[in-house]
């Protein structure tokens, strides 16, 4: 079963349609994802209206430009507004209520990959993760309609625009049951808006890395009945930080909130590349969050923000034991990608949509200033440098729905931060990522490649 799936399955449990207003799953009586053509009967029997959020439209976009105009008009406008669903097939009988079923017959060249296109050519920037969908219709043969789902965007303002004309563009939203066109400072505002939002999304994601380490820290250096701090024997950890762009909500006030985000997560976890970010039990107790102690250590915030840690294994060089720390950098690299997958699962969990913006970095718990090799191959002479760990943090971005539904994905994501990180330890690339989402299976011995729970070699 595919993360996405898994995913999808507790957010209908929760109740919490994926980034689309919750008001239409309870108009409709069932998530906009699997509505069927009973579900549009039932409509029309109950005269739903228009909205906001929802639009009946009887016929198919023409091919002229002017239908594709229309089309990316209607979409960009909802993702600039809350959201919503365009479903064609339905007519409102100019009544602004879905008043009769009018499913057409599929036109040769005009279906979905036509429909990708024109959002994708007409609207600037492009609205990111629109779901197009036909559903056949059984009472009429050969018919089918088209269900257009729309998220609201955090990359608002959409504007409309023909191809190659950048400077003669349209923003527009939903206004009822209508559209209308925003006015300059109208258009002004949004764009204040969207940068507004990025910034509070790099202070959120600074606040749960920094409150992370924070808790990471008092861990690792807590002494229980007198045995030693958990530092002395793991002193190196690898940390990740993930913030959605459009937050989720997840019940976490609860004993039994918390035991069942918990132990949904730790399933979620055993569906990595490797089982290295499965927590250790129990669930512990946070202000709206759930914490864990152990291999990983982190917490799973309410709003679909993520973070965890995971150890490094230090070691002595056999050849220089008064020498630089070696580092497994194939490990590192692993755990780095079953970090971001169990990030961009937790935030699905919760509802979350949009990008997800990440946060890697490397650090040392013992207060020593000992320097560090990379090793590739533990049996190799290695000549690299020794340095430090770099104090800096690798930031990316990635989207959120593409990383829970494809783990090559997920790949490039962790490449990206790898990549930044193992450069300020002097390496000039990822040993076993590649940018296009390949974990090089061909260079793991035979303890990483039994590690590898959910890759195909």
């Amino acid at each position: 079963m595919s993360w996405l799936a898994i995913a999808s399955g507790m957010r209908e449990h929760c109740g919490v349609p994926m980034a689309l207003p919750a008001r239409l799953t309870a108009a409709l009586g069932r998530d906009p994802d699997h509505l069927t053509e009973d579900d549009l009967q039932r409509a029309v029997d109950s005269q739903i209206p228009e909205s906001v959020d929802l639009d009946w439209k009887k016929d198919f976009y023409q091919g002229t430009d002017a239908g594709k105009k229309e089309l990316a008009k209607d979409v960009s406008a909802m993702a600039n507004t809350a959201g919503g669903i365009v479903v064609i097939g339905v007519d409102d009988g100019k009544k602004d209520h879905a008043h009769d079923l009018a499913p057409s017959e599929p036109v040769q060249g005009r279906g979905e990959e036509w429909i990708r296109s024109v959002l994708a050519n007409w609207i600037q920037p492009v609205v990111p993760n629109v779901g197009v969908r036909p559903v056949k219709s059984t009472a009429h043969e050969g018919k089918i309609y088209w269900i257009i789902t729309v998220p609201p965007s955090t990359q608002a303002p959409h504007a409309v625009a023909a191809p190659g004309n950048d400077y003669n563009f349209r923003v527009h939203v939903r206004h009822g049951t209508t559209t209308r066109t925003l006015a300059e400072s109208e258009i002004a505002q949004r764009y204040r808006d969207r940068f507004q939002a990025a910034s509070d999304d790099v202070d959120r994601l600074r606040q749960v890395a920094d409150a992370g380490r924070s808790y990471l820290s008092d861990y690792l250096t807590r002494i229980v009945d007198g045995s030693s701090a958990p530092v002395t024997y793991y002193p190196g950890w690898v940390s990740l930080a993930a913030v959605p762009a459009v937050r989720g909500t997840y019940p976490l006030t609860t004993r039994a909130d918390r035991d069942a985000a918990f132990s949904r997560f730790h399933d979620l976890a055993c569906h990595g590349v490797t089982l290295n970010a499965r927590p250790d039990h129990p669930p512990l107790v946070g202000r709206r969050q759930v914490r864990f102690e152990g291999f990983p250590t982190g917490q799973l915030h309410q709003d679909g923000s993520f973070y965890a840690a995971q150890t490094i294994s230090l070691h002595n060089d056999q050849r220089d034991a008064d020498g630089p720390q070696q580092m497994s950098q194939r490990a590192f690299e692993l755990d780095l990608v079953t970090l971001v997958q169990a990030a961009a699962a937790w935030a699905a969990e919760t509802g979350a949509a949009g990008d997800l913006m990440l946060s890697a970095a490397l650090h040392r718990y013992d207060g020593s200033d000992k320097l560090v090799r990379l090793v590739v191959n533990e049996s190799a002479f290695q000549r690299g440098p020794a340095l430090p760990f770099p104090t800096a943090p690798a930031q990316t971005t990635g989207d959120l729905a593409a990383i829970v539904s494809d783990k090559r994905e997920a790949v490039v994501v962790a490449c990206a931060l790898a990549s930044d990180l193992l450069a300020d330890m002097g390496a000039h690339q990822p040993h076993i990522l590649t940018p296009e989402g390949d974990i090089r299976t061909d260079r793991l011995n035979d303890d990483f490649r039994h590690q590898l729970t959910g890759w195909e070699s």
